[in-house]
């Protein structure tokens, strides 16, 4: 864990915006998507946000959260620009993000050019305060590949227009290529790759697990496996099934010890109150939610809940020790 993660900076703001588009480099008539997430850190009584896009590139489909209100930005068009604007009037508490996606069609340009766009959030309050941040494309209105050629082709617009095109068709797969090791990282790998991945481990996802719970389950999987059979491993592979820490209260056999003192006798407990190789787990978990009606399915989901927990214990514990779960319902 990084410092930075430790000890996260305080934001320069009530709220900060990031924004980014899909791809780096793109040609003439491509789609391009710019993602723009607003992040409300302190209580604010509404906000703007504006998404500028320069000339050359037409707006189409946008999408925006529900509780914005109105789903359709407002547009308008200066010095050449389009400007799209979502307004939340109404308060806004910290914590809140929301995501919004705006595509655009590249039109013809001439050479190399890089086209800017804008996002900036203004706060309402007295002072007016306003973030920004930029996200940037480079087009290009011929393909890459025609430096591959000779000399006599580069200079032939037809010629590059049709490398463009078949450029167009290689990059996904020239991006999956290039960005091969992110399938192997349970961090970045897509959701569907999550299963492929843990196979690898021989490890079965459970799919009431939520993608962030898998993902963090892959992630220590390696070092789980080393910690088999201890109570740490067994804490955290609970851990990560039910965002609890789990009490693991072990027995040992304190009532027989070998020694010049040792007596066969009736001082000698061998049973009462000697539990060898026996362990306690002890997990406060939340109540199941269901409607408060069906009690039923409460008591199916949680008897579902505990069998899941055994065979979690079953499997991570030594083999020649028992043990006893006891689950009690969190405040």
């Amino acid at each position: 864990m990084t410092d930075d993660e430790l000890n996260p900076k305080q934001p320069p703001g009530p709220v900060t915006v990031d924004h980014v588009a899909d791809a780096c480099r793109c040609y003439p008539g491509e789609t391009v998507t710019f993602y723009t997430r607003v992040s409300v850190w302190q209580p604010v009584a509404g906000f703007t946000l504006g998404i500028t896009l320069p000339a050359s590139l037409v707006p189409g489909d946008t999408c925006a959260p529900p509780d914005v209100g109105d789903l359709l930005p407002v547009v308008a068009f200066e010095d050449g620009a389009r400007h799209l604007s979502w307004r939340v009037a109404r308060g806004v508490g910290a914590g809140t993000r929301w995501e919004f996606q705006v595509q655009a069609q590249v039109t013809p340009v001439e050479g190399e050019v890089t086209l800017a766009s804008r996002a900036v959030v203004t706060v309402e309050d007295a002072e007016a305060h306003s973030f920004e941040e930029r996200a940037t494309v480079a087009v290009s209105d011929q393909g890459s590949y025609l430096r591959y050629l000779p000399a006599l082709y580069q200079s032939d617009k037809l010629m590059g227009r049709l490398l463009m095109l078949l450029e167009s068709f290689w990059a996904p797969i020239k991006g999956q290529i290039d960005h091969m090791h992110a399938y192997f990282d349970p961090r970045m790998t897509p959701p569907e790759f999550l299963p492929w991945l843990a196979s690898w481990l021989n490890l079965a996802l459970d799919e009431r697990l939520s993608e962030a719970q898998q993902r963090r389950l892959i992630q220590s999987m390696a070092s789980l496996y080393r910690k088999r059979g201890t109570r740490q491993g067994l804490q955290e592979y609970l851990e990560i099934y039910t965002g609890e820490w789990a009490e693991v209260i072990e027995h040992r056999a304190n009532d027989l010890r070998l020694g010049p003192e040792a007596r066969l006798g009736p001082g000698v407990a061998l049973g009462k109150g000697n539990w060898p190789h026996t362990f306690t787990v002890v997990l406060r978990l939340s109540p199941i939610s269901v409607p408060a009606d069906d009690e039923g399915e409460r008591a199916r989901r949680e008897l579902e809940r505990r069998r899941t927990l055994e065979a979690i214990i079953e499997a991570e514990k030594p083999a020649h020790t028992g043990y006893t779960l006891h689950i009690e319902s969190k405040v």
